[in-house]
């Protein structure tokens, strides 16, 4: 009796492991396929952004494009700034200040 007993409590020990490892496995494939999600969604803002840019009536200054890059890298700047834990919450990151080369 005491045989059968000890094969049950293998055979659920491997039935437990094998869920586990298929409940790991699906839950790297989400969280890939929500990291790919927001990559599309980031490159999709951004480009709309340089298409509202480039369908605006009128002649663009150096000024104009340089509205354009700082909407963009604000844009990124603010994405950046945010640290995403592995239970799922964000918290701000630290600013540092960059340097500015100038020629």
């Amino acid at each position: 009796m005491e045989e059968n007993k000890t094969v049950e409590q293998q055979e659920e020990a491997v039935q437990k492991d094998d869920l586990k490892e298929a409940i790991e496995q699906t839950m790297d494939k989400i969280r890939t396929q929500s990291m790919l999600l927001g990559a599309q969604a980031m490159c999709q803002t951004i480009l709309n952004k340089i298409y509202a840019f480039e369908s605006s009536q009128g002649k663009k200054s150096a000024n104009d494009y340089k509205r354009c890059v700082k909407d963009i890298k604000k844009f990124c700047e603010v994405g950046l700034s945010r640290k995403v834990n592995i239970d799922g919450t964000t918290e701000q990151i630290e600013q540092k200040e960059t340097e500015t080369v100038q020629n």
